[in-house]
């Protein structure tokens, strides 16, 4: 993993540089796919997370990570259909600037939001769009469990998604 990339919370003044980097992804990556009225800005704020943090490589931003109390409600029904009770954290708007994929921004970012959630006492969950290939094999390597997959009903089209969940429980010692 790059040593020089440093993971810190996010502060309103990273906003220009995220929306930034958000549009290179979604112009690269197509993520996100679904994206009212193409306002990167509210898909980066909305809804209020819980935490959210940036990848820094000196001055430059290159990665972001939020957690958020819930999911869309076809995800969230296939976490209790896993037998997830508890809260839960959903790791959510990971971007990685597209020259710096495949380098571990990606992991640190996962791992530091994976770590908060637990330590909020929640369980680690996330959902993700079953096309994206990198982003599916990236949470198979980490070793998150695939729960099922839920269906996201945007105005023209319904996108089929991944849930997946942190191996270890917040009560676990690992």
């Amino acid at each position: 993993m790059d040593s020089a990339v440093k993971v810190r919370p996010r502060t309103s003044g990273d906003m220009a540089a995220l929306v930034e980097l958000a549009a290179k992804v979604r112009e690269t990556d197509g993520y996100p796919l679904f994206l009212p009225d193409g306002d990167l800005f509210r898909f980066l704020t909305q809804p209020a997370p819980l935490a959210a943090w940036v990848a820094e490589e000196g001055e430059r931003i290159v990665g972001h990570v939020a957690t958020n109390a819930r999911s869309h409600s076809s995800a969230m029904r296939v976490i209790r259909e896993a037998g997830i009770t508890g809260e839960v954290g959903v790791i959510a708007r990971l971007l990685v600037d597209p020259t710096r994929q495949r380098q571990g921004i990606g992991i640190k970012l996962l791992e530091r939001a994976a770590t908060h959630v637990t330590s909020l006492g929640r369980t680690p969950v996330l959902d993700v769009v079953a096309s994206s290939s990198p982003a599916v094999s990236l949470y198979r390597r980490r070793g998150w469990k695939e729960l099922g997959s839920a269906a996201f009903s945007g105005p023209n089209q319904t996108i089929t998604e991944l849930v997946f969940a942190a191996t270890c429980s917040p009560t676990s010692s690992t």
